[in-house]
């Protein structure tokens, strides 16, 4: 099968499966959904780094942000709760780690991966030491509810972050 050809299925496969997720929006879609504008170019971009894999793999890198853009987006619109902007442009630094990571492993370039691998790294503590501090010191509605509900995934995404570390400076 023939590259256009497999980028045409994948556009087709996502295209589908946008307006599925659409459907459980019904009404609400313009209202909760608006971030998928940026999601799927995203994903778009991704997909077309992977399947060329030779001169246009550098798309991974912007493909990585604009997705991860729109996921932070989604999930501030569907919570409300977009004063987390405060630590999540942290993940926004992450992913254009992310992307060199991507893009190196296209072109098998060890040492860009690394230095992908360091970004994602560095991104991910600074949202975890930043989160920490917006959500337990500054947005701190009542030590109840802050504690029940962001300590248990801080403690998950810094045991990730480690693990990474870990699995970057043995490879």
């Amino acid at each position: 099968m023939s590259l256009r050809l497999q980028t045409i299925g994948v556009v087709l496969i996502i295209i589908g499966a946008l307006i599925l997720v659409g459907r459980g929006f019904a009404s609400n879609f313009g209202n909760l959904g608006w971030p998928l504008y940026s999601i799927v170019p995203g994903i778009l971009m991704l997909i077309v780094a992977f399947l060329s894999r030779g001169g246009t793999s550098g798309l991974a890198v912007p493909g990585s942000i604009v997705t991860t853009v729109g996921a932070i987006l989604f999930l501030q619109n569907v919570t409300g709760r977009f004063e987390t902007w405060s630590y999540t442009w942290a993940l926004v630094l992450a992913s254009v780690g992310a992307g060199i990571f991507l893009h190196a492993a296209l072109k098998d370039d060890a040492e860009e991966e690394r230095l992908g691998l360091r970004l994602v790294f560095f991104g991910l503590t600074m949202f975890v030491i930043f989160g920490i501090f917006f959500e337990f010191v500054i947005f701190s509605r009542s030590s109840e509810s802050a504690s029940g509900s962001f300590l248990a995934p801080m403690l998950l995404i810094l045991a990730g972050v480690f693990l990474l570390n870990r699995w970057g400076r043995s490879s």
